[in-house]
């Protein structure tokens, strides 16, 4: 229950938030880079990982599990599509955009 009065916070106040949140490490950088990551293992590696971090930490903080399986593939492939339709916004924004919709996809079981 604590994740989805979370998401409901999130979603009712969403600009002022993104614009004040720090994000630290891979997720500060922008989708752009997410979508380049591919040219170098090393970074490619590093945005996965913090990814399935940043996402699996949420999953852990909750009360409800949001990331059923964990199929990295399905998340990696989200956070592809999503970059790709969005270039300038950070891989942090995009990552708590996929909790939310897994979030509510959860919700819904």
């Amino acid at each position: 229950m604590k994740i989805v009065a979370v998401i409901a916070f999130l979603l009712l106040l969403p600009t002022p938030l993104r614009a004040g949140a720090t994000i630290v490490g891979a997720g500060s950088q922008s989708c752009s880079a997410w979508t380049n990551r591919t040219k170098n293992a090393i970074v490619k590696g590093a945005f996965e990982s913090w990814v399935m971090g940043f996402v699996s930490g949420l999953n852990v903080s909750g009360d409800r599990e949001i990331v059923g399986g964990g199929d990295y593939t399905a998340i990696v492939a989200w956070m592809d599509q999503r970059c790709r339709s969005r270039p300038t916004d950070q891989i942090g924004i995009a990552a708590l955009d996929l909790a939310m919709e897994l979030a509510g996809n959860a919700a819904k079981r």
